[in-house]
């Protein structure tokens, strides 16, 4: 298999409550490098025409890319994509933490789930093993709380869990998928897609390896990564502080802002914006 990947992708489909895997063709990584690479072409090979975003036909997919669990730095994140609900195009979104990671760690680069369940469910990836696991008992709890009691229930307090809250079970179309108490992968409606499902969670857990065409060469390459950061520290503590909301103040006032199709700038796009960062993200950025 290609260095960077597991190669096995997951297929299920809640309606029919069947699981397959898949080999990871060595092509389909090489041609299509990434999370968002990966997750785009299978959902344009096997996505039905004219599917409803919010039916049983759309495919919601959990991607990840060669650098995710090699410890190289940023190297966490995992994509979430499938048809949007808010465009009726292609939708993706993405976060850090340690879910894209751990489900490197189980063997798996992707899995992918169709079909909506009669009743409330939730996905367990292993070592090798997708289950489909009743969720009746977390239906309605918001993301926190549904993390954590999975974790009880699985009687594993290290394993990684990606879960909605009411919103995306309500349908919103602006609700997120959330893992690691806050990480949020928020674009394109994917929570309430996930709702649409009635999938209330996807569990992982794992201990496996990723394996690097050149690990000396990827060390030496996190290190001087790591270097670059250190030379300017408040990049990094703006993000570890704030989040991605650390930008905020130096995209506005660069005109960085979608606001009315990137006819506005300043405070003007986005007022009130000093009450989730602060003046220094600037200074951050400008280095």
């Amino acid at each position: 298999m290609v260095a960077g990947y597991r190669g096995k992708l997951g297929f299920v489909d809640l309606s029919k409550g069947t699981i397959r895997r898949e080999r990871l063709d060595e092509s389909l990584a090489r041609d299509f490098i990434g999370g968002y690479g990966l997750g785009a072409r299978v959902l344009f090979e096997r996505q039905e025409k004219g599917a409803d975003p919010l039916g049983p036909e759309n495919i919601l997919g959990f991607t990840t890319g060669p650098l995710t669990g090699t410890g190289v730095p940023t190297g966490t994140r995992y994509m979430a994509v499938c048809k949007s609900p808010l465009t009726g195009g292609w939708g993706d979104a993405n976060a850090g933490g340690y879910f894209g990671s751990e489900l490197k760690a189980a063997g798996w680069d992707a899995v992918f789930i169709s079909g909506i369940a009669s009743s409330p469910v939730y996905l367990m990836v292993s070592e090798n093993r997708i289950e489909i696991k009743d969720a009746a008992h977390l239906w309605g709890r918001d993301t926190v709380e549904t993390e954590e009691a999975i974790r009880h229930d699985s009687g594993n307090p290290r394993i990684r869990v990606a879960t909605i809250g009411p919103a995306s079970e309500r349908l919103s179309l602006i609700s997120g998928i959330i893992n690691d108490r806050g990480r949020a992968a928020a674009r394109s409606g994917v929570g309430a897609v996930m709702g649409s499902k009635r999938l209330k969670a996807v569990a992982v857990q794992g201990k496996g390896k990723v394996p690097t065409a050149d690990e000396g060469a990827v060390e030496r390459l996190r290190r001087d990564f790591v270097k670059e950061l250190r030379k300017n520290p408040g990049f990094s503590m703006s993000l570890m502080k704030h989040g991605t909301c650390g930008g905020t103040q130096f995209l506005l006032e660069s005109g960085s802002t979608p606001v009315k199709n990137w006819l506005m700038a300043g405070s003007k796009a986005f007022p009130g914006h000093e009450n989730i960062t602060n003046a220094d993200c600037c200074k951050v950025y400008k280095g």
